[in-house]
């Protein structure tokens, strides 16, 4: 976890350049959500598949203006499947959460059901 930690501490600071200036809001029930435009899936790393890891996976994440999904943190996590889930995430992208039909910056939690292939 140490090195999870390290390395999505290392993108915070480039992250940060790519806001729209202000905090992210907490997602909450009056924005109307993000929706899943592109982007990959997480794979199973050859040792969850050997381990036959499988569970629900909770990572709250940044989605900025632009779609970008951004410093996301495991909540919950699976063996083996941290980085795989969240190296998946930041390479999604997404139409943003709005309200009242802007959109905004949020922070979203993602909750990923991994199931052996």
């Amino acid at each position: 976890a140490g090195g999870l930690a390290a390395a999505l501490a290392g993108r915070r600071g480039r992250a940060s350049a790519e806001r729209d200036g202000g905090a992210p809001r907490e997602f909450d029930a009056t924005m109307t959500p993000p929706v899943f435009l592109s982007g990959p899936d997480p794979e199973y790393t050859r040792e969850a598949l050997e381990h036959e890891v499988e569970g629900l996976m909770v990572v709250k994440c940044t989605i900025t203006v632009a779609g970008r999904v951004l410093d996301c943190r495991v909540l919950r996590s699976l063996p083996f499947m941290s980085r795989a889930v969240v190296g998946a995430l930041e390479r999604r992208a997404y139409r943003p959460a709005t309200l009242d039909g802007r959109p905004l910056e949020v922070d979203y939690t993602f909750r990923l059901r991994l199931a052996l292939p």
